[in-house]
């Protein structure tokens, strides 16, 4: 049983252990009555009012509670509040589907049991010793129990969700107090007209003052949802001007997945984009399966009997139902209840889409809905833009026949390499290549045929590199290999590999001929052998054109001095 539920557990057996000393201590005043259950219906909708903050739901129900204490006695308020939490935690299973209804419903109960005995005890001795009907005492030796009780409430349900995430006790508790305090201003005041009325106007009196307490709650839940509302759209705007600021495409899908975190409640989340007719994970968090990655979508395919990616984007509930079809698909988690998706196009492309999953039922509105569409037009944008730079930023760099870097790029690379290496040590070489006899083939099958066989090289000499390694067409059918961390032996070793995997690979077809070439190679490194970029290549085009060349071709050199007057 994991930590989090051993707690759960636990609190909830302390907290029916003193429901029990509860009973016993302070008995029933009276048997339950019409005005008993009008309460206890009072008292479970105040617990269904409740306002969302971060990780905890605050209720106003505290005021029942109070007020309930000093009417019908505390037993009898103990065992309202237990049958309240026992109603509301039926409801939302009910609603939401949740398969920890039991879990939380033994820790609500528990931590509001243990809470309430502590508050109630301390009252009771505070009672005894300060006999006075003085009403600053009375002020007094209530504010304190109530702390207890408020305290206490808070530290239990933090604990449980630290333990639940098993994450640190989180920065925000200070402001989930203050919040839940504010709750307190209200219901304790609230409270005490409660009693107040009750004691000099009987009870039916009294419910008038409780349908004005649960409208001050109503207004008071909308005031809160106003201000999450616009919390809400202050973040897509910030969104908006984050990613207008950036045309890096891994930045700007990071901020598009954190705001789309911030605007609806999920297990799991992912961001496609669409790429060869396929919606491809490109960025998502919560899935365990790391083969998730590899699940490709097609834009208009059939997920739980419904199109998902649509232009108003999609909601779709009781998603467990159909669990089988579900796991066929991949798009979301064992237990996933509720899905929320919307695409991302501009112009009427796709660009890609969003979707979130939830464990619990009926969690997505249509508000989520709402600002997810805002967060995905605006999102698309900013993919285009981002796409279209990357897209302009590679041609610069890009060699239009072999698809490798070109001079340019090769030449900031091996600047950048050297700026490294003199800040923390290191070592790089470069290998310089060149067709043996290019121009006897252009000559003999044409320049297309020629410009067949640079493809086809450059594709040999990217399968044989490692990912890190750089590799570029220098100028014509020459091409420039940058191996980071590589002395030159190492270098030789690699470059004589691809010397001959080239030499036994045909590079074109013509008329059922297939054409074979030889390459020739010089190396050199740095700081071993230059002090410069123009010295090092200068260096390793020695090597090649003096050394690989002059003697006989198809074959690698390493720079050595004078190797330029050697015969």
């Amino acid at each position: 049983m994991s930590p989090h539920k051993k707690y759960a557990y636990l609190i909830g057996a302390l907290g029916f252990a003193f429901l029990g000393v509860l009973v016993v201590v302070f008995g029933f005043e009276e048997n339950p009555n019409i005005s008993y259950i009008i309460f206890l219906l009072f008292m479970t909708i105040s617990e269904l009012q409740t306002v969302q903050v971060d990780s905890s739901y605050l209720s106003a129900g505290f005021g029942f509670l109070y007020s309930a204490a000093f009417i019908f006695g505390p037993a009898s308020a103990a065992v309202m509040k237990v049958l309240s939490v026992l109603i509301c935690q039926i409801y939302y299973k009910v609603k939401n589907c949740l398969d920890d209804s039991v879990e939380k419903t033994v820790f609500n109960v528990g931590q509001y049991m243990i809470s309430f005995f502590c508050a109630t005890q301390l009252y009771s001795l505070n009672k005894k010793s300060f006999i006075n009907n003085n009403l600053t005492y009375e002020v007094v030796m209530q504010s304190t129990p109530i702390l207890i009780y408020f305290l206490l409430n808070n530290l239990l349900v933090e604990y449980y969700i630290v333990l639940k995430h098993q994450k640190p006790m989180p920065k925000l508790i200070p402001k989930s107090l203050l919040m839940d305090l504010s709750t307190y201003l209200i219901a304790v005041p609230a409270g005490m007209a409660i009693v107040s009325v009750h004691n000099k106007h009987g009870f039916f009196e009294t419910v008038l003052v409780l349908v004005i307490y649960l409208a001050v709650v109503y207004v008071y839940i909308l005031y809160h949802n106003l201000i999450k509302t616009n919390n809400e759209l202050t973040a897509l705007y910030d969104m908006v001007t984050s990613i207008a600021s950036t045309l890096d495409i891994e930045t700007v899908m990071d901020i598009v997945l954190s705001y789309a975190q911030s605007i609806a409640p999920w297990d799991t989340v992912c961001l496609y984009v669409y790429q060869n007719g396929y919606l491809v994970p490109a960025i998502y968090e919560g899935f365990e399966n790391e083969e998730f990655k590899y699940h490709k979508l097609k834009p208009d395919e059939q997920i739980l009997g419904r199109n998902i990616f649509t232009s108003k984007g999609e909601i779709i509930n009781n998603c467990h139902k159909k669990s089988k079809e579900l796991k066929d698909i991949s798009i979301g988690q064992d237990g996933t209840k509720s899905i929320l998706a919307v695409q991302l196009t501009t112009n009427k492309k796709l660009i890609g889409g969003i979707v979130l999953t939830s464990k619990k039922n009926n969690i997505y509105t249509k508000k989520h809905l709402t600002l997810m569409n805002i967060l995905a037009s605006q999102a698309a944008v900013a993919l285009t833009n981002a796409q279209l730079f990357d897209e302009t930023s590679q041609m610069a760099i890009t060699d239009g026949l072999t698809g490798l870097y070109n001079h340019t790029y090769i030449y900031s690379e091996m600047e950048r390499q050297m700026r490294g290496i003199n800040n923390a040590g290191g070592i790089f070489s470069l290998i310089i290549i060149d067709v043996d006899h290019f121009k006897v083939y252009n000559d003999m099958y044409g320049h297309i045929v020629g410009d067949i066989i640079l493809k086809n090289l450059a594709e040999v000499l990217k399968k044989n590199v490692r990912d890190k390694d750089i590799i570029g067409r220098y100028g014509g059918e020459e091409f420039a290999i940058i191996l980071p961390g590589i002395p030159p032996l190492e270098a030789m070793i690699i470059a004589e590999r691809i010397r001959k995997i080239v030499e036994k690979t045909a590079l074109a077809t013509v008329e059922n001929e297939n054409i074979y070439i030889t390459i020739s190679a010089g190396i050199a490194a740095y700081p071993t052998n230059a002090a410069s970029v123009e010295d090092l290549v200068d260096k390793a085009d020695q090597a090649m054109l003096f050394g690989a060349k002059k003697e006989g071709r198809n074959r690698v050199v390493i720079f050595r001095q004078n190797i330029s007057m050697e015969t």
